[in-house]
């Protein structure tokens, strides 16, 4: 399956990798795993690995799959994401698919570099420090 998750429990940050051509089946697999996995909490903050995706090919599947994406993230209850991109394509559909959820999900971010990514998702927490899952 091309989508895959892990929560470190350290930083309590969920870690999404996404890699080839993603199907709606896909993410529904994907959403179910993360549902059971008791590591995954409200507000939890998470990094999307997209580095490997391959890009849709129209501004239509775009409008899809961030609804699709937004409605897992809503009811997932995730905290900030932070979208990690390698390419200009891959920038631009992530900048198009952030456009499209900053109303139902503002703290939402893309990054050329995971660092960047960690450092911002730090910002974005209370404490600017991210809670360990196991004091949750």
């Amino acid at each position: 399956m091309p989508i895959e998750h892990r929560v470190d429990k350290k930083t309590g940050i969920m870690h999404v990798r996404r890699w080839g051509e993603i199907t709606t089946r896909d993410e529904q697999t994907a959403l179910r795993k993360r549902r059971k996995d008791p590591l995954v909490v409200p507000g939890i903050p998470v990094i999307v690995d997209c580095t490997e995706i391959d890009p849709p090919d129209t501004p239509e599947v775009i409008y899809f799959i961030a609804a699709r994406i937004w409605s897992l993230a809503a009811e997932l209850a995730c905290g900030p994401v932070a979208i990690v991109v390698s390419s200009d394509v891959q920038y631009g559909m992530a900048r198009m698919f952030m456009s499209l959820t900053e109303l139902n999900h503002p703290a939402t971010d893309v990054f050329r570099s995971h660092e960047a990514a960690l450092e911002w998702l730090q910002q974005k927490t209370d404490t600017g420090r991210l809670q360990s899952v196991d004091s949750l």
